[in-house]
């Protein structure tokens, strides 16, 4: 998010600096893995829908700026029970797509799409518009675009204190201040770390990739990206999602809920993966994706800020009003973010932004007394 605030912000002519904790494109927070699954079919509330329209537009006037390709739409597949409230959100979204759509009940897919077994009652959409997004280089190239446009990164600064003084905003990394006009801070998994204050309203979480064979090699050649949305309340979670190498030699996967464990800083975070953590991995493959070998032949560890809602806090400081703070993307962000990096440059202007961000704009239930 900070990158493409940073390329928006400087398109338009401002004198901005960006801080960095490590380099634009690592791998120490959300946006590592490779991959990240582009859709148009919202399952989380319509009111996503125009954000990730405009977040295709920008990503091809990202692309076009920068020579860089970012995604490949390859379509992808949103699949699930429809007595799951996301999968009946997913269903009214395909209704009112203006994107290719098509619904499939359980034996039509198994037979378009026999890499994934399904559920009695299942439902598949298939959207059209959806694929694979390159997220490390997307953040990288974001960027350096904006620094083609002048603005300075500094890279390898922890900031440790923001303080809106009134006649502007300090900010201190690595024991130097510096005095701006506004801030847009968008520090993920650090969020709780840099606003304390604001520590109820985000759990920072350690999420789980892992890569995996095929079985048998060339099981792969036609699988598309896919996710499974969350099933009803009272069943055991198999949200999960999915995305294939380029080639289609090896398939990325990320489990749900039951796979993010809470942590209290990404700084001292358990990096290692049990064989235990793995097992939810080789039971979901077992039920949904028997064309995989059960065991990853890699897997890495991210790390991502939560809010008890799911939807993302994109609003002023509640006692800074010249800092805007962007966080608790909640696992669902990176889709739209050259969108969310529009708004929140629309933001540090001072003025109402171009997409409706109403729904989002609500007092978040604390985390600590849910």
């Amino acid at each position: 998010m900070g990158s493409q605030v940073l390329w928006q912000l400087a398109k338009r002519g401002y004198d901005v600096t960006g801080y960095e904790l490590f380099a634009p494109g690592h791998s120490r927070g959300a946006a590592g893995g490779e991959t990240r699954l582009f859709r148009t079919i919202q399952m989380e509330d319509h009111g996503y829908a125009p954000i990730a329209d405009r977040a295709d537009e920008l990503y091809r006037a990202l692309e076009a700026d920068s020579g860089q390709q970012l995604r490949d739409i390859t379509g992808a597949l949103v699949m699930g029970h429809p007595s799951s409230p996301d999968t009946q959100t997913a269903l009214e979204a395909a209704e009112r797509s203006a994107h290719p759509v098509r619904v499939l009940d359980r034996e039509e897919s198994m037979r378009e799409f026999p890499e994934f077994a399904l559920d009695p009652g299942d439902v598949t959409i298939w959207d059209g518009h959806g694929g694979i997004i390159r997220p490390e280089l997307t953040v990288a190239t974001a960027a350096a675009q904006a620094q083609r446009h002048g603005v300075t990164i500094l890279r390898r600064h922890r900031v440790t204190a923001i303080e809106d003084t009134g006649s502007g905003v300090h900010v201190t990394a690595d024991g130097q201040t510096r005095q701006f006009d506004r801030v847009v801070a968008a520090p993920g998994a650090w969020t709780s770390l840099l606003f304390p204050e604001l520590a109820g309203l985000f759990e920072m979480r350690r999420l789980l990739s892992a890569w995996f064979f095929p079985a048998v090699p060339g099981q792969l050649e036609r699988v598309l990206p896919f996710l499974r949305t969350k099933p009803a309340q009272t069943e055991k979670n198999t949200y999960a999602y999915g995305l294939p190498y380029a080639d289609r030699t090896a398939m990325k996967l990320g489990l749900g809920s039951d796979q993010e464990a809470r942590v209290d800083s990404p700084d001292t975070a358990d990096y290692y993966v049990t064989d235990t953590l793995l097992e939810p991995f080789a039971e979901w493959i077992g039920r949904y994706m028997p064309v995989l070998d059960p065991y990853p032949m890699r897997i890495a560890t991210y790390f991502e800020s939560f809010t008890a809602s799911g939807r993302e806090y994109v609003q002023a400081h509640p006692q800074m009003e010249n800092v805007i703070v962007m966080a608790g993307f909640s696992g669902h962000g990176f889709k739209m973010a050259p969108a969310f990096g529009e708004i929140g440059a629309d933001l540090a202007e001072g003025r109402t932004p171009a997409l409706d961000i109403g729904f989002l704009q609500r007092d978040e239930v604390p985390l600590t007394a849910a």
